[in-house]
C-alpha cells in the first residue's frame, strides 16, 4: 500500500539484531518486524516532539487495526538495522504509517509495510485524533532533513 506521504521519513538509530530476535537458523523471526514498527513509531513521536504516555495516560490511546508487512531479504543476527517511519494518513480517528526495514551497511531494504490505527477512548470507542498530533504534523514543527 503506497500512499503519498503527509511526512518525511524518520529514522531510527541503528541497532544490532540481538541473538533472541532470530529462529534457529539465524534469521529474524518475522513477528520481529512488528516490533520494530512500533520503534519506529516512537522514533516519530520524539521527532515531532508528541509525548505518546501522556496521550494515553488522559484517555486517548491509538489501537493499531491493520498491519502489514513484506520481507524482501533476511535481517540475521549481528545485522545493524534502521527502520524508517513516515505518516500516510491522518484524518478523524484514523492514522495509518508506511515503514521501510534496511540493513545500515549497505542500506538493502529488508522488508516493507505499513500499519493502520484508530484512536479509541478508555472505553475502546472512536475518537478524535488529538489536536497535538494534527497541529506537529501541519506545522512541521522541529523536523529532521527528509532523509530518502
Amino acid at each position: 500500500m503506497k500512499h503519498e506521504a503527509l511526512t518525511p521519513w524518520i529514522e531510527t538509530d541503528p541497532f544490532d539484531v540481538r541473538y533472541a530476535e532470530t529462529d534457529a537458523m539465524g534469521i529474524v523471526y518475522y513477528a520481529n518486524y512488528l516490533v520494530w514498527f512500533e520503534v519506529a513509531r516512537g522514533a516519530f513521536c520524539n521527532a515531532y516532539g508528541i509525548d505518546y504516555q501522556s496521550l494515553e495516560n488522559d484517555g486517548t490511546p491509538v489501537a493499531v487495526i491493520e498491519a502489514y508487512c513484506r520481507y524482501r531479504a533476511p535481517a540475521r543476527y549481528g545485522d545493524r538495522i534502521i527502520t524508517r517511519v513516515r505518516l500516510t494518513e491522518l484524518k478523524g480517528s484514523r492514522m495509518a504509517f508506511e515503514y521501510q526495514i534496511v540493513r545500515a551497511t549497505d542500506r538493502r531494504l529488508l522488508a516493507e509495510g505499513w500499519t493502520k490505527h484508530v484512536w479509541v477512548t478508555r472505553e475502546g470507542k472512536p475518537t478524535r485524533c488529538p489536536a497535538i498530533i494534527q497541529e506537529r504534523v501541519a506545522q512541521d514543527v522541529e523536523m529532521p532533513e527528509q532523509v530518502s
